[in-house]
């Protein structure tokens, strides 16, 4: 009789625990085993797991890369600085060589004189192209410029010293492709036509000049200057606060503007028409002079220094298409391995109360169908957007297992509770998601509320039974 008993290949056990009959089933594998094979089954689904991590990267690099491309048929996004003037200081040193010969060597420099006060405004109007299964965000923008330069003395000297009384005033754009119209400027009460002439104030920008002449200009102190250009971009636009006081106001039709930059506007409004907004910037809160030697002399790593300080302090909007699919697919991946431990913590002990017996292979497909989750995410946030994908997806995942569960466990009851709780992981993984200041208050409480019921759901399990 004892030796039939050791055949018995499962064996149920009665214990009474907490004033109640808790009925465990052991299996041909002994709980501690089982546990084993189901850590193994969840270290071989990280294979497919970072097969569509690999997938959800390539898809992105595939939008992006498709922006560029849209982007540089069209234009790129737009930087803009200026006007500034660029006055020639003329300067005579003496050396002297090895003979004791007297040699005078003229010196000629740049200086870039920004203006006294810059005011902008812009109306941008936002459209969208569609290229494929990807948006990518488009701009044309009227921009109106005025201001003036307060020249110094010493730059006055230099006018007036100068045989043509002649100036440069330069404007840098960094793509070209973006001026629509003729592009003129007013300055003294001249107008001139801006050309194309090489590199702009950065080295991202192109840079646009004309000559101006000085000589019937009385007050050097106060040259007033107006621009109006009308110029395409995409994804953003931003200016340099060059001016010693600079005031900026935009308007557009777009919705999801982010603003950036090395400022954010002091007045903004964002509702389902577009957006205004305002920036008011002073000299002070940069890190550059009004006045600086731009070309001539051993000035080089100066220069180098001003021109990233002008790039630092950029700032503008972001004209961006929301599209956050992938980011938001890669973050669920990373609660992958969480969601499919718990999702076999709660087969696992389905299996010991309910005293039935689910083979490894039935762990592994149930593994198969949550990693199966993820790809079909990532392949409908492309069509529909991230929250619809997350819901079809996460439907149609808890439906398969809930109905797979009731096969194998012959309990439609069981499994209608089983596919419950895969609804509140799911929607718990959501919130997570979803969350920026709160996530990780809220994922280390969850956490300790779903560890909390594994600890209570283990004391109904004899881990101590062999086989």
């Amino acid at each position: 009789m004892d030796t039939q008993n050791e055949k018995v290949v499962e064996t149920t056990t009665t214990r009474k625990e907490n004033g109640g009959i808790v009925k465990s089933i052991e299996t041909g594998l002994s709980a501690s085993l089982k546990i084993g094979i189901i850590t193994v089954l969840s270290l071989l689904l990280l294979i497919p797991m970072s097969m569509i991590k690999s997938l959800i990267e390539e898809r992105k690099e595939t939008s992006e890369d498709t922006i560029e491309k849209v982007t540089a048929q069209w234009c790129a996004a737009q930087q803009i600085v200026g006007p500034t003037l660029c006055v020639p200081k003329t300067s005579l040193t003496t050396e002297v060589d090895e003979e004791g010969n007297e040699k005078h060597i003229k010196k000629v420099q740049e200086i870039m004189v920004l203006p006294k006060k810059l005011n902008i405004k812009g109306d941008i109007q936002n459209k969208t192209r569609k290229k494929g299964l990807y948006k990518v965000s488009l701009f044309t923008a009227p921009i109106e410029m005025d201001g003036y330069f307060d020249l110094s003395e010493e730059m006055q000297n230099c006018v007036t010293n100068n045989v043509d009384k002649t100036i440069g005033v330069e404007l840098s754009l960094s793509d070209l492709k973006g001026i629509t119209d003729e592009l003129k400027i007013t300055i003294a009460g001249q107008e001139v036509e801006l050309k194309p002439n090489g590199c702009g104030l950065l080295a991202e920008t192109s840079g646009l000049s004309a000559k101006v002449d000085l000589s019937n200009v009385s007050d050097l102190k106060n040259i007033p200057f107006s621009i109006k250009l009308n110029i395409k971009g995409s994804q953003s636009l931003k200016f340099a606060p060059i001016g010693e006081m600079t005031n900026v106001e935009l308007t557009s039709n777009a919705t999801t503007p982010s603003f950036t930059g090395n400022f954010l506007p002091d007045e903004s409004s964002v509702n389902s028409n577009g957006f205004t907004s305002n920036w008011k910037i002073s000299y002070l809160n940069r890190n550059y002079p009004q006045e600086f030697v731009y070309t001539g002399g051993d000035e080089s790593v100066k220069i180098g220094k001003l021109k990233h300080a002008i790039s630092d302090s950029m700032f503008g909007v972001d004209l961006l298409i929301p599209v956050q699919h992938y980011q938001q697919s890669l973050r669920c991946t990373k609660y992958a391995m969480l969601f499919i431990m718990l999702t076999f913590a709660v087969f696992f002990f389905v299996e010991h109360i309910q005293q039935k017996n689910i083979h490894p292979i039935q762990y592994m497909l149930v593994g198969l169908a949550l990693t199966l989750f993820y790809s079909l995410l990532i392949s409908l946030s492309e069509h529909i957007g991230f929250i619809p994908a997350y819901m079809v997806a996460s439907v149609m995942t808890i439906s398969m297992l809930t109905l797979y569960t009731a096969a194998v466990l012959g309990i439609k009851k069981t499994a209608c509770y089983i596919g419950g709780t895969l609804a509140i992981l799911y929607a718990y993984i959501f919130v997570l998601i979803q969350m920026e200041t709160y996530a990780l208050v809220a994922g280390s409480i969850g956490l300790f509320f779903i560890l909390a019921g594994i600890m209570y759901l283990s004391q109904k399990v004899n881990w101590n039974k062999t086989k």
